[in-house]
């Protein structure tokens, strides 16, 4: 499944590549780079690796030529890194909304909470985005993203008309950054996530769909 909305930014260069690989040794040559650069952004952090292009050379194994064929610095690889797991996210929220259990209208709510618990149990996540170590490239794109979530949602609450009927793209926009902000603020200092900010994430959520029920 692919995310039904925002396909402006679904581009294969919107990332940090320098030009798209078209055989499968170079396509297994950034993989190889992405997976190295993943590992040592949790082993050692964000400001290691784009500090130290060697760094990410001798862990990759990978030559200089065939690395600054695809990339023009480590930041560039995790624009990349960032990029294909903002995608992966996207995809994973889709499916998380559409295949949830029952049909009421609180379990969207429960949907997003869950799925954003367990998207910021990643490390990656952790190290990229609760710490805020996203380039400006990356937040557009990231931002573009929750514009995709937040269609997502409104076409959820929609299958619950007429009691969503005036619920509209900005409003559901507003409460997915919203989540977005708790969860870093959740996560800063827990590894699992503050159980407290967590459950207040989903009482906003659920009396704020709730002030549009119609009800």
């Amino acid at each position: 499944m692919s995310p039904t909305v925002g396909t402006a930014w679904h581009h294969e260069l919107a990332g940090g590549l320098r030009k798209r690989p078209l055989q499968g040794r170079s396509r297994a040559t950034i993989q190889r780079i992405l997976d190295t650069a993943a590992e040592l952004v949790e082993e050692v952090g964000y400001e290691a690796v784009v500090g130290s292009p060697t760094l990410l050379l001798d862990k990759s194994g990978i030559s200089r030529g065939s690395f600054y064929a695809f990339f023009e610095t480590p930041e560039r690889v995790l624009d990349e890194l960032s990029y294909q797991r903002i995608q992966q996210s996207a995809v994973s929220f889709e499916e998380a909304l559409r295949n949830r259990p029952g049909d009421r209208w609180i379990e969207i709510v429960d949907a997003v909470i869950d799925f954003y618990t367990a998207e910021h149990r990643i490390p990656l996540i952790r190290e990229l985005w609760v710490r805020q170590n996203l380039t400006h490239r990356v937040r557009q794109l990231d931002h573009r993203a929750i514009d995709d979530f937040a269609t997502v949602v409104l076409d959820e609450f929609r299958r619950h008309t007429p009691l969503f009927s005036s619920l509209t793209q900005l409003q559901c926009r507003v409460a997915m950054h919203a989540v977005e902000r708790l969860f870093q603020i959740a996560f800063t200092d827990d590894l699992d996530g503050d159980p407290a900010t967590i459950a207040e994430a989903r009482r906003m959520l659920a009396d704020y769909f709730a002030g549009y029920s119609g009800g």
